[in-house]
């Protein structure tokens, strides 16, 4: 009667090690789970706000409420693969502004974990740049003419450009068990009809 006492006593730990290994497995599943939603959901949102700007201040290159740029191919003053500067007519008072969007180096972030972060920036006229993200590991450019056709850059003021592919992609400064949550946006042409009537 001893010895089975003692073999349900053993079984019962064994058991109920089990159960309580299983339930520290789960507790910790659930916990990666809640941190990879919410590092993906600060991502998204980060995403659609640097996104809203991106989309907005591309549809207005070449725009104007007036006609200097008429007829002028001086709208991209100086694009390459991952910075661009144009002329607009941003705020519609008929003045012309120039904005630019430009990546830092990989030293401006170098305080984060992630080694592929930096800076987007956007500059509007002689302001000070504002920081756009600053969790970008990729901003991307490429530039067309009416047919479609790639234009390489540089791309300078008597360059055609009619389309101009947006694509940047956003991580996380800190990983979780060594991965880096992203979220990437595309737009695959942004067409600038503005760019089009005026070239």
């Amino acid at each position: 009667m001893g010895y089975t006492t003692i073999i349900d006593i053993l079984g019962a730990a064994i058991i109920g090690g089990i159960l309580l290994i299983n339930l520290l497995n789960a507790n910790g599943t659930l916990v990666e789970n809640d941190s990879v939603y919410n590092h993906d959901k600060n991502l998204q949102q980060d995403l659609v706000i640097t996104a809203t700007v991106v989309e907005r201040d591309f549809t207005l290159v070449g725009y104007v409420n007036n006609s200097e740029l008429i007829g002028s191919n001086a709208n991209i003053i100086d694009g390459s693969l991952n910075s661009i500067k144009f002329r607009t007519d941003i705020d519609n008072n008929g003045t012309i502004d120039t904005i630019t969007y430009y990546l830092s180096d990989l030293s401006a972030m170098a305080h984060t974990p992630n080694p592929r972060d930096m800076i987007l920036y956007r500059k509007l006229n002689s302001d000070i740049p504002y920081v756009l993200a600053n969790n970008v590991t990729r901003f991307r450019l490429i530039y067309f003419d009416s047919q479609m056709l790639p234009v390489a850059p540089p791309i300078g003021l008597t360059t055609v450009v009619n389309y101009i592919q947006i694509e940047f992609r956003v991580e996380d400064a800190y990983a979780f068990d060594n991965n880096y949550s992203e979220a990437i946006w595309r737009r695959i042409t942004v067409s600038t009809n503005n760019v089009s009537r005026i070239n």
